[in-house]
């Protein structure tokens, strides 16, 4: 059409004016000129047009574009690389459990029903973020787990909730503010559980019976980059002390979305990458808690009035050059003032623990031309869940596990892992040992 509008001009120029044949030429020139420059705009134009069709339609799936955000999962940071106002993403697993000569239930049919083949999608989990504008952001992420019907069985437990919901106030790179349901800042695996993240079957024991991963609650964050260190610092709910359980520590007090509480912690976290690889980093958390046993949606059941503090420290570090993956951590906690008045004939609560992990992985591709990964993977752990000997069996609660496999990424955002894993308990324990064989496969999107 431009072409058409103008040969158009050039002719009417022709015929009311009587042109020149030099003043023809120079038109004709310019005309020229004019339809090169829009030739070239054309095929640019068409070529990035083809380009991002192309792309839409054969991804390149060897890369991984994602990038963490203020320690949260690669998937759970999308909706703030996203070029789009709403973000959707996620992740899941699926695994395969065999258990040898299990001895430790109460009953040969339970021991019988623990060896048998255990599968299960264990969960999945979609992201969804919406960007309001350059400086606000709502990122919320739903777990389906087990399958994800709700269920009160203890046998098989399922369910669905929101495991974090929260707004961003992005002001600036040194601070910004969360606030919401929110994944409290500590240690390792709590900030990035997405299964891509770590290299053993299932997320390490210590940030599960110590730090209780995955751990959320309801609180106020303020976090950033400052001179190269990432930090976050806050107050968030604490864990309900009605619910503690033996050699659980807090894990059983989390509280859901809806709460009914007073009791506030206040916890803070840093990371520094002290070299090229080697990224250290250290968490520290203290609050007070009273006894809710909170049994329906804002309804408490406790007759038990006690003041209990509770106080967690953990270091850890990790490097990643040169083939290797090594993560590693140590943990301690403990409860105070009032606590033992949380404890029954049946349950009694220890006011102490601490544990350690070290996971060494080393990528047996590392020096081929591929973006594929296949690591050998060694880990050790150690967990003392009665460190004052409270309890009657206090060696229960003392093992350390041992555990081998591999972990292969055929792709960065897919990870097939197999392992096998022995607990040992303390020489005293009342428990024997367990041996138990762990396949999972899990994803990124």
């Amino acid at each position: 059409m431009r072409k058409v509008t103008l040969s158009l001009v050039l002719l009417s120029n022709i015929a009311l004016f009587g042109a020149t044949n030099a003043e023809l030429e120079a038109q004709l020139k310019a005309l020229k000129s004019e339809f090169n420059t829009y030739k070239q705009e054309q095929s640019s134009q068409t070529e990035t047009l083809l380009e991002e069709i192309e792309s839409t339609q054969n991804p390149s799936y060897s890369e991984n574009p994602y990038q963490s955000v203020s320690s949260l999962g690669l998937a759970a940071s999308k909706v703030y690389q996203s070029n789009s106002v709403v973000s959707l993403g996620g992740y899941g697993s699926y695994y395969y459990k065999k258990y040898t000569d299990f001895k430790n239930y109460g009953s040969v049919s339970a021991n019988d029903t623990r060896e048998t083949s255990e599968t299960n999608i264990l969960r999945f989990v979609p992201y969804f973020g919406f960007k309001f504008n350059d400086w606000i952001v709502m990122n919320t992420e739903v777990e389906f787990e087990n399958g994800g019907a709700r269920s009160d069985g203890s046998k098989n437990y399922k369910y669905v909730i929101v495991e974090f919901s929260y707004l961003d106030f992005m002001f600036d790179e040194k601070y910004n503010l969360r606030v919401g349901h929110v994944l409290v800042p500590f240690g390792n695996i709590n900030l990035n559980h997405e299964p891509t993240s770590y290299l053993t079957a299932d997320r390490p024991l210590v940030e599960t019976y110590i730090i209780p991963s995955t751990w959320h609650t309801n609180g106020a964050l303020v976090y950033g980059t400052y001179k190269g260190l990432d930090y976050y610092a806050g107050i968030v709910t604490s864990p309900d002390s009605g619910q503690f359980t033996e050699g659980r520590f807090i894990q059983m007090g989390r509280l859901g979305a809806r709460q009914f509480t007073d009791d506030l912690s206040f916890v803070a976290r840093a990371e520094y990458d002290l070299i090229a690889g080697l990224n250290i980093g250290a968490s520290v958390m203290y609050g007070n808690s009273s006894p809710l046993q909170e049994t329906s949606l804002g309804e408490t059941s406790s007759d038990i009035e006690a003041d209990v503090s509770i106080s967690m420290a953990e270091v850890h570090a990790s490097y990643q050059a040169n083939g290797f993956d090594v993560q590693a951590l140590a943990v301690v906690g403990s409860l105070g003032d009032e606590y033992k008045k949380l404890s029954s004939d049946d349950n009694v609560i220890s006011g102490s623990v601490n544990g350690q992990y070290l996971t060494v992985g080393y990528d047996m591709l590392h020096t081929r031309k591929t973006s594929q990964k296949l690591y050998g993977v060694l880990d050790i752990e150690r967990i003392d869940l009665d460190a004052d000997d409270e309890t009657t069996y206090s060696d229960n609660y003392k093992f350390v596990q041992y555990s081998a496999g591999i972990a292969y990424y055929p792709d960065p955002k897919v990870v097939v892992k197999a392992e096998f894993a022995t607990k040992d308990y303390a020489s005293n324990a009342k428990l024997a040992d367990e041996s138990v064989f762990t396949a999972s496969a899990g994803f990124i999107f």
